[in-house]
């Protein structure tokens, strides 16, 4: 068997889940714990130049890393500095010392390479470990790898790196590129591995480097509970004690489920990784797994069009994830023009002088039933049910405005009472459509939010009536506590819920300089008075 060395990652690559803001003694806290299991290589988080807040594990200096390292530990405690997301130039990082920081993990993009060995360079005499890590190795050819390798060796680093970015890589294809590497590599560079769960392989691969035989070191990363951006990496816990039982058992595993059972688990509860379906479908396609993410977010596609729009995606775009493209694509496919004017014309007749009562599916049409059943019972407004049909209440029009959820309620649905956008599929014949295309948002998030949609057709129709607003709830980081039923609940993937939230808001105050908006129900949304403004 290889000499195994094992790189625990969950202070850098978790915290893209949590945005790094573990806590100052959170992190020290873990830090020590991963020591005390023997983990070889602990990542601390990255150096960076960015704003950051004392409480993520974003650093501006060796020296704040340093303060927060245990004493006397035998593991390599290592920081990562990322050209073009997490940058610092390793001009202005101070010398290596005994005791602290001890080694820095550089990762680039091809087309980053001479700036990333000018770094290393830097690094190097800084007295650092300098270990390489291009991003997504497992797209390269075997002329692109050895050509990489060929330049690492003139670097001479601690370690150089195979990286499974898009958790594309199954066993066959592993070996192939360790083989090579192994095979290429100067001697006394040690070779690492860092894997993706997009296709449930991390373990998997784990097992089969454990079984191959070198005389070169191998590094494998591992992350507390698998925490990390999109699908997760090779779970701490899991790893070691398989090396445990299968080995020598080195390693003690319950300092990892103290960190998982104190910290981590917590922040599961409100922020989701892990194997996934649009992570399966990134992988299977060969596209960073935020394509597929952004699109499911979206809760208006069905898988079938998740899959059918990563398809579209140029081949030289599938590695590095471009939101405006993918944005462009989805539009793309959503638009399919009518002529709306007779149908506008109609609905503007029926809404006249009538106040409107707009049905949206957050949770709090049920927690509010008797306020919002008040409402319909003493003001008799035309009420709109938006994307489901209500059962708790009478309703006279159902807005539909994507393909997920017709599929949901088509059984249910009374098209003698139903206006949809032009961009559902596989609608009957009787349906009555509206353009799509022309109800969208000026907004990135929220272009295609059903509700604003709404209410820019209310505009079209001339509403003059108060338009009560019920069941717009804002999105929290709970997604249970999102919509009035579970059924509507699913995880917002990558896409910041935040941003979404202040995107509706800012669609939301647009529609009030040209609709009276009164909220009927609480909600996370603030329309803003005329006096705010000025």
């Amino acid at each position: 068997m290889s000499q195994i060395k094992f790189l625990d990652c969950t202070l850098r690559d978790g915290g893209y889940i949590n945005q790094w803001k573990f806590g100052r003694e959170t992190i020290r806290d873990m830090l020590n714990r991963f020591s005390k299991a023997g983990v070889d290589i602990v990542e601390c988080g990255f150096l960076t130049e960015q704003p950051k807040s004392e409480d993520q594990s974003l650093f501006h200096s060796v020296e704040e890393i340093n303060a927060l390292l245990p004493e006397n530990s035998d593991s390599l405690f290592v920081a990562m500095i990322a050209i073009g997301e997490k940058e610092m130039n390793p001009a202005s990082l101070s010398n290596a010392v005994k005791g602290g920081l001890g080694g820095i993990r550089l990762t680039f993009h091809p087309e980053e390479i001479d700036k990333a060995f000018c770094y290393g360079e830097m690094i190097k005499q800084k007295g650092y470990k300098l270990f390489m890590q291009p991003v997504g190795t497992a797209g390269y050819s075997d002329e692109e790898l050895i050509r990489l390798i060929k330049r690492i060796n003139q670097l001479n680093p601690y370690a150089f790196y195979l990286v499974d970015t898009l958790g594309t890589m199954y066993g066959k294809l592993l070996l192939r590129q360790i083989i090579l590497a192994d095979n290429n590599l100067a001697e006394g560079i040690k070779l690492g591995y860092h894997s993706h769960n997009n296709l449930q392989m991390s373990f998997a691969n784990a097992q089969k480097l454990l079984e191959y035989k070198t005389d070169r070191t191998l590094i494998l990363d591992c992350s507390a509970n698998g925490m990390g951006r999109g699908a997760g990496n090779l779970c701490t816990e899991l790893i070691l004690n398989y090396y445990n039982r299968e080995y020598d058992s080195r390693y003690r595993v319950l300092p990892i489920l103290e960190t998982v059972d104190k910290y981590i688990t917590a922040i599961s509860l409100s922020n989701r990784w892990g194997y996934s379906c649009p992570y399966f479908l990134a992988a299977a396609q060969d596209c960073h797994p935020n394509y597929a993410s952004y699109l499911m977010s979206k809760q208006t596609v069905s898988v079938s069009a998740v899959s059918e729009l990563l398809d579209q995606i140029p081949p030289e775009k599938r590695e590095q994830f471009d939101k405006h493209l993918i944005e462009h694509l989805y539009q793309k496919y959503q638009s399919h023009a009518v002529n709306d004017m007779e149908v506008i014309d109609r609905l503007r007749q029926k809404m006249d002088g009538r106040k409107i009562l707009i049905l949206a599916p957050g949770k709090s049409i049920v927690t509010c039933h008797d306020q919002v059943q008040s409402c319909i019972e003493e003001e008799k407004p035309l009420v709109i049910s938006v994307n489901f049909v209500p059962h708790e209440y009478e309703y006279d029009l159902l807005f539909l405005t994507n393909d997920r959820r017709y599929e949901e309620c088509a059984g249910e649905i009374d098209w003698s009472r139903t206006i949809a956008t032009s961009n559902i599929r596989n609608l009957p014949e009787n349906a009555v459509t509206v353009n799509y295309s022309a109800l969208l948002n000026t907004s990135l998030y929220a272009s295609d939010s059903a509700s604003t949609m709404l209410l820019k057709l209310l505009v079209k129709c001339t509403v003059k009536e108060p338009v009560l607003l019920a069941g717009m709830d804002g999105f929290s980081d709970d997604p249970l506590s999102n919509y009035y039923a579970p059924d509507y609940a699913v995880s917002s993937y990558d896409i910041p819920l935040h941003t979404k939230n202040e995107e509706i808001n800012v669609q939301l105050n647009k529609r009030a300089k040209e609709l009276h908006l009164v909220f009927l129900t609480p909600s996370l949304y603030k329309i803003h008075s005329q006096k705010d403004e000025d």
